[in-house]
């Protein structure tokens, strides 16, 4: 592979925290945007689907790309495409322009993702400078979260939705900066092997006996984020929070996935990869459990961080041990079949969850979800990486 690697993943994780700075700050503010358009909370299910529909059919030919192409063009086509995404509430106000910001921005971020995982996941065959190297996007990501959510709310109570999603489209555009310096990295062909292999993408589950299982956490840990920025607005709004102090929690809460991405190294060398995931998905959903019958705001604040830290662990180490289980000729292939996982999750479960809200309103939602993660939690064992 061509460029100069080492000192491309650094620059890949700057890329991702304006980049998802942007989308991750519109989040929290969906939610309450829809509801003041009227949107019901069975409705704001099928609109968070939508984030997550498209790139469900285009994750996997995007993979078999980037292993043909490189990601470096793919990374900069998807900071503009997000951005003009992000700004369709402003230049189309109501349901059209949020619905279609949903899905551009929803598709362009998935394939900006993918791109980037793959760029990271190239650079290092060891172990250890491969945990390293997740490690560092993976806190560019959890940085993102924090920052981008953090201010938005406040912004959203000052300036308007639109507006602000106008200013978050700009925050996302700021990642071209560091886009365009990533060096070229198209991979060396290989003689004979088509670029788009035929075949049922499940096969990729037969890489390795673990690849369904490294699948699945990822999914776990996505449905619990996704539903918690669904409906977690709501049930703060119902309880007479304003749209500031939910920003401000959301944040926090994403900032605990700062603090585990900066500790997921030390924990996975004292305690084992496989300990590590299951304990801290075991911890989300207890949390989830107890979300329901919290209705202060230091308590409710507590426990938001608490499934900011349990969460914040779970999708590092998904992406560190696909990357480990992957043929290295196959890796955006797999990781393109990982992210449509993904994104089935993110679009079946909200539409099941909006039409379970009617009838056992959102308390009913995050107690279905804490029982999902805790049995999950008991039938993911992963192999470690000295076992593998």
């Amino acid at each position: 592979m061509t460029g100069r690697p080492a000192r491309r993943h650094p620059l890949v994780a700057f890329a991702a925290f304006f980049h998802l700075a942007g989308v991750l700050g519109t989040r929290p503010i969906v939610p309450l945007y829809a509801s003041e358009l009227g949107i019901g909370p069975a409705e704001i299910g099928v609109l968070v689907a939508l984030f997550a529909t498209l790139p469900l059919f285009l994750a996997l030919r995007a993979g078999r790309w980037l292993d043909l192409r490189g990601s470096r063009s793919m990374l900069i086509t998807c900071t503009i495409v997000a951005a003009l995404g992000l700004a369709l509430p402003e230049l189309m106000p109501g349901r059209p322009g949020l619905y279609a910001s949903q899905v551009v921005t929803g598709s362009a971020s998935t394939l900006f993702i993918l791109a980037a995982q793959r760029s990271v996941g190239a650079l290092a065959a060891e172990a250890g400078a491969r945990e390293r190297n997740v490690a560092i996007f993976s806190l560019g990501v959890a940085l993102a979260s924090f920052a981008g959510p953090f201010p938005a709310g406040f912004i959203a109570e000052t300036l308007g939705y639109g507006p602000s999603f106008l200013m978050l489209g700009g925050v996302t555009l700021a990642s071209l900066l560091v886009a365009v310096r990533l060096p070229a990295d198209r991979p060396d062909a290989t003689p004979g092997v088509a670029p788009f292999p035929a075949g049922n993408p499940l096969r990729v589950l037969g890489y390795n006996p673990y690849m369904g299982r490294a699948f699945l956490i990822s999914s776990l840990i996505l449905m619990a984020k996704d539903i918690y920025v669904a409906y977690f607005p709501l049930h703060a709004a119902s309880i007479g929070l304003s749209a500031g102090t939910i920003g401000v929690i959301i944040g926090l809460h994403n900032g605990g996935g700062v603090v585990m991405r900066v500790a997921l190294l030390p924990l996975v060398e004292c305690f084992g990869k496989n300990r590590v995931v299951v304990s801290s998905i075991l911890l989300g959903g207890i949390l989830f459990l107890a979300l329901p019958m919290l209705d202060g705001i230091v308590l409710l604040t507590l426990a938001s961080i608490g499934i900011g830290l349990a969460l914040g662990l779970g999708q590092p180490l998904s992406i560190s041990t696909t990357i480990a289980l992957s043929p290295r000729d196959k890796l955006g292939e797999v990781l393109g079949v990982r992210l449509g996982f993904n994104r089935f999750t993110q679009a079946v479960v909200p539409l099941g969850f909006g039409g379970a809200v009617l009838v056992t309103g959102v308390a009913g939602v995050f107690a279905v979800v804490g029982a999902v993660l805790c049995v999950g939690a008991t039938r993911l064992r992963i192999p470690d990486e000295h076992s593998r």
